[in-house]
């Protein structure tokens, strides 16, 4: 069994090795050029600065820099278990992405004797970060909330 796995798979790299040779230079070359043109996110990204509550949010701050670990975190699709999301607009107002964010406004709590408390915590002002693509042409975010798989707008901030 084990001789005849070795064959399958000297045969499928021999195979993808000659599909990949037959392909046009310019084709191989295309990403190489289309990297350097938008570079990766994780090198250089636009970071907005975000500061809010559950009522709404604004743009403190955006920079174009090498994103970090938290900007980059917070660049994940919706999910149901998200409580917030950020709908990403275009000059035309459609939309480029849907981010969802968890629930960045409330704080979990714990102390003695509440461990069994449903609930301990509360809402906050939150402050956090969103990195975005340098070829992402953003100029509204949308704070939604999402109860039930429906989402809900918040408020709607133009981005300068």
């Amino acid at each position: 069994m084990g001789k005849m796995v070795k064959i399958v798979y000297i045969l499928v790299v021999l195979i993808i090795g000659n599909l990949e040779a037959k392909l046009p230079p310019d084709l191989l070359s295309k990403d190489i050029a289309q990297s350097q043109i938008n570079p990766p996110i994780e090198e250089i990204a636009q970071i907005y600065s975000i500061s809010g509550t559950k009522d709404g949010i604004r743009i403190t701050e955006k920079k174009i820099i090498k994103p970090g670990f938290n900007s980059l975190k917070n660049l994940k699709l919706l999910t149901p278990r998200d409580d917030y999301a950020l709908k990403i607009l275009d000059e035309d107002k459609k939309e480029i992405i849907l981010l969802g964010i968890g629930n960045p406004f409330y704080i979990h709590a714990q102390h003695i004797d509440y461990e069994d408390s449903r609930f301990f915590g509360g809402y906050i002002n939150a402050e956090f970060e969103i990195a975005l693509p340098l070829d992402m042409d953003v100029s509204h975010i949308v704070l939604m909330s999402q109860h039930e798989k429906v989402l809900t707008k918040i408020n709607e901030i133009e981005v300068e």
